[in-house]
C-alpha cells in the first residue's frame, strides 16, 4: 500500500509539484488530527456496562479519520495553509 502511494505521488509530481505538495500535507494535516482526536476519545473514561463490539470500534475509527479528512481537505485549523506556505513558498505562491 505504501510502495502504490508513494508511486501515485512520484507521478503527480512529474504532472504539478504544488498539487502533489498540497496531497501530501492534506494526508499529514489528516493524520495529525486522526491521532488527536483517537486520543481524545480514547481518553474518555469506560464504565464497561455495555461492552464494544468490534465493529463499533471499526466503525468509531473510521468516522474519526473521515473527520480528520475532512478538516484537512477544508483546511478547518488553517493548518494545512501553514504548512503548505512553510514547505513550499515557490510552489505555494505561484498557484494564487
Amino acid at each position: 500500500m505504501e510502495i502504490d502511494a508513494m508511486t501515485e505521488y512520484q507521478d503527480l509530481m512529474k504532472v504539478d509539484r504544488r498539487k502533489a505538495l498540497r496531497k501530501a500535507t492534506e494526508e499529514f494535516v489528516s493524520y495529525f488530527f486522526y491521532r488527536i482526536f483517537k486520543e481524545m476519545w480514547d481518553s474518555i473514561p469506560k464504565s464497561g456496562l455495555i461492552p464494544e463490539t468490534n465493529g463499533q470500534k471499526f466503525f468509531r475509527d473510521m468516522m474519526i479519520y473521515e473527520y480528520s479528512k475532512r478538516i484537512a481537505s477544508q483546511d478547518a485549523s488553517g493548518l494545512t495553509n501553514l504548512i503548505l506556505k512553510s514547505l513550499g513558498k515557490e510552489a505555494y505562491n505561484s498557484r494564487k
